[in-house]
């Protein structure tokens, strides 16, 4: 990104926390246009090579729906809200972001979630992370009937 492109640089710790592949790429469309000084990211091991603009990356267990595979990752997630001690939390879901959002904003994190524009309907991490997000953000106007915070994307991150 060139100087030219940015419109906001965020001086917060940040964490970016998601899924490799789709959404990925929404939280990037997202966060265009926006330089994170201090930022890290939160994901799973994948065969996709970190993003560049990572200078830090940690790669939890993937939970799969699995009790003790979502422990472990609470664990770990753990570890790395001690460790980084993140000031927002931006994350797009899914299953791999939940642990380290809850865990955040209990340490004093300010948590922002783009709900998923895969679907008209509310994700199982969305339905989760709706009552405590600092901002919770829809894709498309069917989303928003089911969050009462929501706030409206102003097109679709797809």
């Amino acid at each position: 990104m060139s100087e030219a492109d940015v419109t906001w640089v965020e001086h917060r710790r940040t964490c970016l926390a998601y899924s490799p592949g789709g959404h990925k790429a929404e939280l990037d469309r997202a966060l265009a246009g926006i330089r994170f000084l201090d930022r890290f990211d939160v994901t799973f091991a994948s065969d996709r090579p970190p993003d560049p603009a990572a200078r830090r990356t940690y790669r939890l267990v993937h939970p799969r729906r699995s009790v003790a595979r979502t422990l472990l990752n609470a664990l770990q997630a753990l570890v790395v809200v001690l460790r980084e001690r993140p000031e927002l939390v931006i994350s797009t879901g899914a299953d791999v972001a939940l642990p380290i959002l809850l865990i955040a904003k209990l340490f004093g994190a300010r948590v922002v979630f783009v709900e998923s524009g895969a679907t008209t309907g509310p994700s199982l991490t969305g339905r989760l992370v709706h009552p405590f997000a600092d901002l919770f953000v829809v894709q498309w106007p069917e989303q928003a009937r089911h969050y009462r915070r929501a706030v409206l994307a102003s097109g679709p991150l797809l």
